[in-house]
């Protein structure tokens, strides 16, 4: 109901509900993506699986003081620390696609570890359609099929953070057999931009896009391919 991305993560390990006077007003839902065992090991070759967590779900009420979700993160963290001893390592991606440098991660003491371009397809109704869904639905999210449909493929920032749990001497280590660079250099609404494929051609925009929330797109239309 409140999180603009309604589609479950396919992988949860560990649930958090956050309240207040009795009444919940956040949540958070930690655990994997598709590939968890590539994602760390692609972060941290000398880690497994069992020693990180994703946080792929963080949602607080809005009407929750500003600083709720860093605190909110903080009260996890000191959690995952205590109860779960082999986690070493939180890790989690700000969604620059829908224009989030990550002010939490930054806020909470994370680092940051640089960026991908990642895409999402938008409905001309502004409706976000993502593309692990298209593979699904339809097998293939080849040109001939989102033009079918007509979706305009939108390419955006998607950027690393990570915290550690581990001892300093151990963090020194993962850090440097990381290949990515860990710190404190944080992005901006300023760095944020949005290539966006469309009939007209390709364009590139500083403006987030008008976006809706992900829905399980349905087409009426035909598909001819």
């Amino acid at each position: 109901m409140h999180h603009y991305a309604v589609i479950s993560p396919p992988i949860t390990k560990v649930t958090f509900g956050l309240f207040h006077d009795g009444k919940l007003v956040g949540v958070a839902l930690w655990g994997y993506g598709t590939r968890p065992l590539h994602t760390i090991k692609k972060l941290f070759p000398s880690l497994d699986v069992e020693n990180y967590l994703e946080l792929n779900r963080l949602c607080v009420l809005d009407d929750m003081p500003r600083n709720t979700e860093s605190r909110f993160i903080s009260m996890m963290t000191e959690y995952v620390k205590k109860r779960l001893p082999l986690v070493k390592l939180l890790y989690s991606w700000a969604d620059g696609l829908r224009g989030k440098p990550g002010y939490v991660y930054q806020a909470s003491n994370w680092l940051y570890g640089g960026f991908i371009w990642s895409q999402f397809y938008m409905t001309n109704d502004g409706e976000v359609v993502h593309p692990r869904f298209l593979v699904t639905r339809y097998g293939t999210r080849k040109k001939s099929v989102t033009e079918g449909l007509g979706l305009t493929k939108i390419h955006g920032y998607q950027f690393r953070y990570c915290k550690f749990l581990c001892s300093h001497k151990e963090r020194k280590r993962l850090l440097r057999e990381s290949p990515f660079d860990w710190a404190q250099a944080f992005p901006k609404h300023d760095d944020l931009k949005w290539k966006i494929d469309a009939e007209d051609g390709s364009r590139e925009t500083r403006e987030l896009p008008t976006l809706k929330r992900t829905v399980r797109f349905r087409s009426s239309a035909p598909l001819l391919i």
